[in-house]
């Protein structure tokens, strides 16, 4: 039995000739330049599934000089708060015919140096990336060198050279603590996140710039960094709760460290809502629906995708103006897991 002749892959000329076009026509919708009809590019499009047509995206950079992909590096990619936030930039960079190759670096600073490596090593046309705890500006030198456009996001780098996107940790952190103040709380916990981050810093400042305000010194013995995690959360909270004064309210560095605390005071026996206020950070879309529902600060994770998609976008058309940093206003939501101390 002789084998079946492989199909021969059909061309921009065949899609042409099927939908009655010019190949420029069909080579302007897939390189989305030009002008056309709504009706026009459907016609290319339904020719194009009808024959089978992929694009080599291979050949497509030999003839236009340009790359189609984007890296992504993120440090937690098992954090929901990345999921929302890679959703966004994924969707923002798609509709401008850009594919996304994420990465995670576990926040390991020799996983991200050796990640971006690859990264331009598979020819990405720009990067986007969550800086690992220590990062430093040289750990950008090949990027910068090359002249690939790059966005850094949700932590920041000093003196990095390129723009940034993120959230205002300190104003977040303050709106935070200034509504358990004014529910009465003195005596507030902070929980989680580690020192050696931006984020973590800038959030401790507004934590303590909100107690000074109030008159209040911050205890050292209630700030509890540790890892970002459930687990983490729980355990820090079943020692707060044995402690010989227990503490009324606690701000935790992110909704899964609170989701952890809450479980942690449950097993102690410490209600959530009427013996102790919770509050954390996201906004997560689970946030409303645990029990009780959790007061949380908004840091809109899907708009710094988006924005940060937009903003690599500018400098692939372009844009040399000089870096800009960016951050988005938080807002509180709050919810039934941070009732007023009682009396107050």
């Amino acid at each position: 039995m002789t084998a079946a002749k492989p199909t021969k892959k059909p061309t921009i000329a065949d899609i042409a000739k099927l939908a009655a076009v010019s190949v420029a026509t069909v080579s302007n919708a897939l390189n989305g330049t030009g002008r056309m009809s709504a009706r026009t590019r459907r016609r290319v499009e339904a020719a194009m599934a009808e024959l089978g047509f992929v694009r080599d995206h291979g050949a497509a950079k030999l003839r236009t000089g340009r790359s189609k992909l984007i890296g992504v590096l993120v440090n937690d990619i098992s954090n929901p708060f990345f999921g929302e936030f890679a959703a966004a930039l994924e969707a923002a960079l798609s509709a401008r015919g850009f594919l996304p190759i994420l990465a995670n670096t576990g926040d390991d600073a020799d996983r991200q140096r050796a990640l971006l490596d690859e990264m331009l090593g598979h020819g990405v046309a720009g990067l986007v990336v969550s800086p690992t705890i220590g990062t430093q500006p040289e750990d950008f030198a090949l990027v910068r060198d090359r002249g690939i456009p790059c966005v850094t996001c949700v932590r920041e780098v000093e003196d990095a050279p390129f723009d940034f996107i993120g959230a205002d940790d300190f104003s977040a952190a303050r709106l935070g603590t200034r509504h358990l103040l004014d529910g009465g709380h003195a005596k507030i916990a902070f929980v989680g996140g580690l020192p050696g981050a931006a984020t973590w810093h800038r959030r401790c400042d507004g934590f303590f710039s909100a107690l000074r305000e109030h008159g209040i010194e911050p205890d050292e013995d209630l700030i509890r960094p540790g890892p970002a995690m459930r687990a983490f959360g729980r355990t820090a909270a079943r020692q707060l709760a044995d402690m010989g004064h227990p503490v009324s309210a606690v701000l935790c560095f992110n909704d899964i460290v609170a989701l952890g605390a809450c479980i942690g005071f449950k097993e102690a026996g410490v209600l959530v809502g009427k013996d102790v206020a919770v509050v954390g950070f996201d906004n997560l879309p689970d946030s409303e629906a645990w029990t009780p529902p959790l007061t949380t600060v908004e840091v809109y994770p899907r708009s710094i995708g988006a924005n940060a998609a937009a903003r690599l976008l500018r400098r692939l058309d372009g844009d040399e103006s000089h870096p800009e940093i960016s951050r988005l206003a938080p807002r509180l939501i709050a919810r039934q897991s941070s009732p007023p101390l009682s009396g107050a």
